[in-house]
C-alpha cells in the first residue's frame, strides 16, 4: 500500500455544488475513520467571503444523524473539529493570474508550520473556460513544486474532459505543457464504487470465472445505468451534455474496460491502465450505415417543458451496440444503455452465458447470467435454475449472491472518499489516463456526430417508463433482451 505523506489539499470551488455534496462529506468520512495523514491541511479557495464557519455548517448538515432522539456523537464532533482545525479559507479571483500570490504564500507558510515540505493536492472543479488561466498559474514553480522523494504536487480534475475528441486532445496538450501525466488524476468516481473496485479481483482471483470469461461461454454483455430523477434544474449543464456525453463516454466505457480487459502481468496501476487502454482501442463503434440499427437516442416527454427549450434535441436516453475486436470478445454484442426519468435507479453489468446445448435450456425461459450491481444494493449475483423441492417436477430460477449490505462489518466507504484517499497516497489506479480519455471519445464521437445530423431519430418516452421502445428492439436485433425491471440483486433479507 502507498504510504500517505504529510499533505495539503487545495480545493478550488469549495462552495460549489460538487464540493458540498461529495468532496466535503468525503473529507468528513476520512477524518472520522482516521484515514487522513498526520498534519493534514486544507486550503479552500473562494471569492465569496466564505468563512471556516460556513464550511463547518455544511459538514454538520451533511453528517447530521437521521434520528433526532440521540444527537450525541463524539466521533462525529471530533471529525468536524479536526477538519475545522486543518482548514483555512483564502479569498482570490482564480481568473486573474496576479491573485495567486496569496495561495503561494499560504502554501509556503504551511510548509514552515509543518517543519517539512508537504505534498500538494489541488482539486479543480472549475469551468472549462478558466482552465487555461488556472493551470498556467498553478504550473509556476512557486506552486507546482516537485522534489523526487521529498514532495509531490498532484492535480485532481473533474470531468468533462472535453466536449469531443478535438477539445479533449486540446485539453490534454494544454495540461501536458504544464504538468507530467503522473501528476494528473482525472476523476471517474464510478471506478471508485465498491463493486467496480471488485471487478478485477472477482475476475482474476477465481479460476471458476476466469476460465469462462470469454466469447465461448458468454453470449452478451449488458450495461445499464438508469436514473429515476430528471435533470433537476441543471439545464445549462445537461442540455449541452446529454446522456451519451455525460455517462456513456466516460463512466460506462470505463466499466466496460474493467469487465473485458486482459489480465495484467502485474496488478498495479501502470499495468492495469496498459490493459484498459489496449482494450478500449479495440472497441468498434457502429459504422455510419448501421448507426440507426445500433444506436437509440431518446428524450423524456417533459424535458422540453422543464428546460424551456421547445425544440431541444438533447438525448436524456442513450443506447448502443458495440463490438470488441479481440480474440476473447469478437462477435459478442455489448449493449449499453443509460437514461433519466426512468422506472428505477440502477447501475449494473450483466453477463449472459451462452446456451451451448440448444434444446436443453432451462424451463424457466431465462438464461444463466451474472450481474455485477454497482448501485444500489451493491453486490454480485448469479442467476441459475434448480428443481423446486416437492412432488412436482418443477424448475425455478434462483439466485446465488454476495451482498455488501449483508456483511457483518458495514461498508462505509463511498466513491469520493476513495477518490481522495487514493489521490493522497498517489495511487492512480482508479483514475483515467489521457489515452483512455481519447479512446473513449474516439468510440463516442461517431455516434454523437450521427445524432447531430439526425441520422438516428429522437424517440420520446414517458417519465417513469423503462425507456424508448427502440431500446428493446435494439436488444432484439442483437439476439437478446434487457433484464426485466423486476430483476433484482441481493433480494433476500440481509443482516444489518
Amino acid at each position: 500500500m502507498h504510504r500517505i505523506a504529510h499533505s495539503i489539499l487545495v480545493i478550488f470551488g469549495i462552495t460549489g455544488d460538487l464540493a458540498k455534496r461529495k468532496l466535503l462529506p468525503a473529507l468528513y468520512g476520512l477524518a472520522r475513520e482516521n484515514l487522513l495523514p498526520e498534519g493534514f491541511r486544507i486550503i479552500g479557495v473562494s471569492r465569496r467571503g466564505t468563512t471556516n464557519r460556513d464550511i463547518l455548517d455544511i459538514l454538520e448538515k451533511a453528517s447530521a444523524p437521521e434520528s433526532t432522539e440521540n444527537t450525541s456523537d463524539p466521533e462525529r464532533e471530533a471529525a468536524i473539529r479536526r477538519i475545522g482545525n486543518a482548514l483555512r479559507i483564502i479569498d482570490m479571483d482564480i481568473g486573474k493570474t496576479d491573485s495567486y500570490g496569496v495561495l503561494a504564500d499560504t502554501l509556503a507558510q504551511a510548509d514552515r508550520d509543518a517543519g517539512r515540505p508537504m505534498n500538494r493536492l489541488f482539486y479543480l472543479a472549475i469551468p472549462a473556460s478558466l482552465f487555461p488561466t488556472v493551470t498556467a498559474r498553478l504550473a509556476e514553480p512557486d506552486i507546482n513544486t516537485r522534489e523526487t522523494g521529498v514532495r509531490e504536487s498532484r492535480f485532481l480534475i473533474e470531468k468533462p474532459f472535453g466536449q469531443d475528441l478535438a477539445s479533449a486532445q486540446a485539453l490534454i496538450d494544454q495540461l501536458g505543457q504544464s504538468f507530467d501525466e503522473a501528476q494528473l488524476f482525472r476523476i471517474d468516481h464510478y471506478l471508485a464504487k465498491e463493486t467496480a473496485q471488485n471487478i478485477l479481483a472477482f475476475r482474476f482471483q477465481n479460476p471458476l470465472f476466469r476460465g469462462i470469461w470469454n466469447r465461448k461461454h458468454i453470449s452478451h454483455i449488458l450495461i445499464t445505468a438508469s436514473e429515476k430523477i430528471g435533470i433537476e434544474g441543471r439545464t445549462a449543464f445537461y442540455d449541452h451534455m446529454g446522456a451519451m456525453r455525460d455517462l456513456v463516454q466516460s463512466h460506462l466505457l470505463q466499466l466496460l474496460a474493467l469487465v473485458t480487459m486482459d489480465e495484467p502481468a502485474v496488478m498495479d496501476s501502470r499495468h492495469i491502465h496498459r490493459e484498459k487502454e489496449a482494450l478500449l482501442s479495440r472497441i468498434q463503434p457502429p459504422t455510419l450505415d448501421k448507426m440507426a440499427e445500433r444506436t437509440v437516442r431518446g428524450q423524456y416527454r417533459s424535458y422540453r417543458d422543464e428546460t424551456g427549450i421547445p425544440d431541444s434535441k438533447t438525448d436524456t436516453y442513450a443506447a448502443l451496440w458495440l463490438e470488441i475486436d479481440t480474440e476473447t470478445w469478437r462477435d459478442v454484442p455489448v449493449l449499453i444503455r443509460t437514461g433519466k426519468a426512468l422506472a428505477r435507479k440502477v447501475t449494473e453489468i450483466t453477463l449472459i452465458f451462452a446456451d451451448e446445448a440448444p434444446g436443453s435450456a432451462n424451463r424457466t425461459g431465462r438464461r444463466n447470467c451474472l450481474t455485477l450491481r454497482i448501485q444500489p444494493d451493491e453486490g454480485i449475483a448469479v442467476d441459475f435454475a434448480i428443481r423446486k423441492p416437492g412432488f412436482e417436477d418443477t424448475v425455478e430460477q434462483v439466485q446465488l449472491d454476495y451482498c455488501y449490505r449483508g456483511l457483518e462489518e458495514p461498508v462505509r466507504s463511498d466513491a469520493y472518499r476513495r477518490v481522495l484517499f487514493d489521490a493522497l497516497r498517489g495511487d492512480a489506479t482508479l483514475f483515467a489516463t489521457d489515452r483512455e480519455v481519447l479512446e473513449c471519445w474516439r468510440i463516442s464521437e461517431p455516434v454523437l456526430n450521427a445524432w447531430k445530423e439526425d441520422r438516428v431519430p429522437l424517440e420520446f418516452y414517458d417519465n417513469g417508463a423503462a425507456g424508448p421502445a427502440g431500446a428493446d428492439e435494439l436488444a432484439g436485433r442483437a439476439g437478446t433482451e434487457w433484464l426485466p425491471e423486476t430483476h433484482t440483486v441481493c433480494r433476500f433479507p440481509q443482516r444489518r
